[in-house]
């Protein structure tokens, strides 16, 4: 259904009110005219055939010179034609194509008459100009409604236009700035503007609230990391590779490493910004899966399930975002790993896309449009969570302009990838 602006609707009510307005006008001045042209023209028409009748010495020449006809029981030559035979008492009129005639009917001194007058000039000059003026004036009016209805909604749209156009362009600025409901009039349009421009600055107070607020825990978070960071590059420098507990310190070191990246482009995007790539952040797609695969082997192979990467068709070597490409695979190869509980799990490497397979118990059918969305989590096993990775995976997809797509049958697993 197609929708109609409140300008349109506006023109299209006074089109219409003058519409039936000028109908009703034209409508009336016809009926009007009608009536008066019959009352007039019985009148007329009953005075001439009294002047004939009483006068004797007309004769049909005379009056055929006249544009009249007299029919009379009194004089059976000429005979009352058969379809005058039936005309009432007064006056009639009679449309016999191509001419009209008027016909008044009286009985006078016990006799029958009968006049007919040919109007055909009246009614193909006079009459057809009155209904022409009656016609041009009907359509002047609807035009007139229509353009004035057209005004008067630019009139009355003008302060709500001007409104939606001072909003939309309004940029980010400090809270001091001027008020904007004041440049409206004190009517319900300046209602309207003073409540969007509370509303409007209880909104902007509440994110530069939040920005503050996510400023100084990335701060906090970032020291922490920091501390993590200088902690194992210092046991690492008094271990060798030989030692025991040195790959799982390197681990640690690269994960708050990763960790401190991805703060940075979570926080971009949670502000609704798109995250510049940074060039020597970005790698290639078969670089990225390898990397998610290296992280997440030792962890599969714990649970005992098959963890594989399988490379199709020829790789693209377009480079992406690494920090949140890596993100986006961690969450989903987390997702299988605690979903699948025998079989395997592959990261599917084609030309323009990633996918994560599993084999685990799948979503059902009814919950798949659902689970992108924030705290919303699949009920097929009790697992702790918010419910908010595969709502971060689809956030950091329509930032980079990536597309996520969800396969998935229950008992048998299921299919996310991404496309590039």
């Amino acid at each position: 259904m197609s929708k109609i602006s409140i300008r349109s609707r506006i023109v299209i009510a006074f089109t219409l009110i003058a519409l039936f307005v000028g109908g009703a006008f034209t409508l009336g001045i016809h009926s009007i005219f009608d009536s008066t042209e019959d009352k007039l023209m019985s009148i007329a028409m009953d005075t001439k055939l009294r002047l004939i009748v009483t006068n004797s010495s007309h004769s049909n020449e005379t009056l055929k010179e006249l544009g009249l006809h007299l029919y009379s029981s009194e004089y059976p030559d000429p005979a009352i034609p058969k379809y005058l035979s039936s005309v009432p008492d007064g006056f009639s009129e009679i449309k016999k194509k191509p001419v009209t005639y008027f016909v008044y009917r009286q009985t006078i001194n016990g006799h029958d008459y009968i006049l007919v007058q040919d109007q055909s000039l009246f009614e193909n000059e006079f009459e057809y100009n009155v209904f022409f003026a009656l016609r041009s004036g009907f359509l002047f009016t609807v035009l007139v409604g229509g353009l004035f209805g057209w005004l008067l909604a630019r009139q009355i749209l003008s302060p709500i236009v001007k409104l939606s156009h001072v909003f939309s362009q309004r940029k980010q600025q400090p809270l001091g700035e001027r008020i904007i409901a004041e440049e409206f009039s004190d009517d319900e349009i300046g209602s309207l503007a003073q409540s969007f421009e509370d509303a409007y600055t209880k909104i902007k107070d509440a994110l530069w609230r939040e920005r503050l607020f996510t400023s100084d825990v990335s701060h906090e978070f970032r020291s922490g990391l920091m501390i993590i960071s200088s902690s194992c590059e210092l046991l690492l420098q008094h271990r060798s590779k030989e030692d025991a507990d040195y790959e799982m310190i390197d681990r640690i070191a690269r994960a708050s490493s990763e960790m401190q990246q991805l703060l940075q482009s979570l926080l971009m995007i949670a502000r609704a910004e798109r995250t510049v790539v940074n060039p020597s952040s970005t790698q290639t797609l078969a670089q990225i899966s390898q990397e998610a695969f290296n992280r997440w082997q030792l962890d599969f192979s714990r649970k005992k399930i098959a963890f594989s990467l399988v490379k199709k068709g020829a790789l693209s070597d377009e480079k992406v975002n690494a920090d949140l490409l890596l993100a986006v695979l961690s969450n989903l190869l987390r997702n299988a790993l605690n979903y699948t509980e025998s079989g395997n799990v592959r990261i599917v490497l084609n030309e323009s896309s990633i996918s994560v397979v599993d084999t685990g118990v799948g979503i059902d059918l009814d919950q798949q449009h659902q689970v992108l969305k924030p705290f919303v989590r699949g009920s097929a096993l009790p697992l702790d969570g918010l419910g908010l990775g595969l709502s971060l995976i689809q956030r950091i997809c329509e930032n980079q302009g990536w597309r996520l797509s969800l396969h998935s049958e229950p008992g048998r697993g299921s299919t996310f990838t991404i496309s590039f």
